[in-house]
Order: C-alpha cells, then structure tokens, then sequence
C-alpha cells in the first residue's frame, strides 16, 4: 500500500472513529433499538404465534363440528360458550384457523343471502390447495353475480377457470361465467366460455347441453 493510500484509509478510519463519538448517545440508541425489534421478532415468532394459532384451533374446533352438524347459526355466530367463525375470522386473522374461519363464514353467508358481507369474509381467505382456491374465487362470483353484478362475476369465474385449472372445478366456473356474461349482455364473451368448455372439458357433467347453450349465444352475438 502506498503512503498516499495509507493516509487515505487512516483518516477514514479516524473521521468513523470522530463520527462514532460525537454520535455516541445516537448510535447506542439505534443499537438498542435494534435489539428490541430482534427480541420483539424473536418472541412472535416463537412464542406469541404458536400460542396464538394453538387458541385460534382449540376455537375453530367447536364451529367447525357446528358446521358438520348443518347447525349453521351457531357455527356462524357462536353458542354463549364458544366463538363462531365470524368471531374467530376477526379475532385470529393471520392465523390459519382464522383463515379457514373467514372461508366458512363467507359460505354461511352467501347461504344465508347476506352477499356484501360474505363478500368482506372472503376477501381476506388465501387457500393454497388449487381446488380450494379456484372455489373461494367462484364464491365470490356467486355474490357478484346474487348482486347483480353480472360482468364482475362473470370475470371471476373466468378467474377461477383459468388460474386454477383442474377437472372439477373448472368448468363448473365456465359453465358459471357463460350463464354470467350472458346476464350480463355479453354474448361474445359467454360463447368463449361455453366453448372452451366443450372443446376442454367434453365430459364434465357442466357440459351437458352444451352445444344448446352455444348455439344461443352465437345466435345473439350476431343479432347485436
């Protein structure tokens, strides 16, 4: 190393040596700081989250054998002694059973024609199985489409047809986005979906009369 580089690297070291001490109190704070969110990281992890996924299960074992029962109201809302799934949904969110319990919730309340409020449960539930997944998003096309809201549903069970695709619960969601475009004035679109299920999913039972249902929507794109 050169004179000029030594004396380069010397005076860096002394103006951090110059910076640590004139920011002596600062720095010991930020370490400090950082400490107490390593600890606070540590502890969630490994000590708060267990427990709390633990609490959340013990709850949802109730409401969930209340759903098994077709007891819904009560897996839904609780019994006096035990929390129903809206209340496990809301009060253990992030945890797994409150994923599950928000997903049952959202299905106890499309049944029971409360369809905005199944729609606020089921946007918060992730499900990693594909099958699962694909029927939370036709759910929600199911409210959509209760609603009224005829081209939204329609997307979603295109949603749930093409991201998830598997025999059962893809062309159940085409043969669902056809009949939803159709309501929703879009033939084009309807016909896309019917044939697609035709052409992909011949022996499904969804596809039963699908032909007639092809027929239809190519007689009204081309009236319009």
């Amino acid at each position: 190393m050169s004179t000029e580089e030594q004396s380069a690297e010397n005076k860096g070291i002394e103006s951090i040596s110059q910076f640590l001490e004139n920011n002596r109190q600062n720095v010991m704070i930020a370490g400090i700081a950082l400490i107490v969110v390593a600890a606070g990281i540590y502890y969630y992890s490994n000590f708060y989250q267990p427990a709390l996924e633990v609490e959340a299960g013990d709850s949802f074992f109730m409401a969930e054998r209340y759903y098994g029962q077709d007891s819904l109201n009560q897996a839904l809302n609780g019994d006096g002694m035990n929390l129903g799934m809206i209340a496990i949904a809301d009060e253990y969110s992030g945890t797994k059973a409150g994923n599950q319990a928000a997903y049952y919730a959202g299905r106890i309340l499309l049944d029971q024609g409360k369809f905005e409020e199944a729609l606020d449960y089921l946007g918060d539930v992730s499900m990693d199985d594909e099958i699962m997944s694909a029927q939370v998003i036709t759910l929600k096309g199911d409210c959509n489409s209760e609603l009224e809201q005829y081209e939204t549903a329609a997307d979603l069970y295109m949603n749930a047809a093409n991201s998830r695709t598997n025999d059962l619960t893809t062309p159940y969601a085409l043969l669902k986005a056809g009949m939803a475009y159709e309501e929703a004035g879009d033939p084009g679109e309807a016909l896309k979906a019917y044939e697609k299920l035709s052409a992909d999913y011949a022996d499904s039972q969804y596809a039963q009369k699908i032909e007639v249902r092809i027929a239809k929507a190519k007689a009204a794109k081309n009236a319009k």
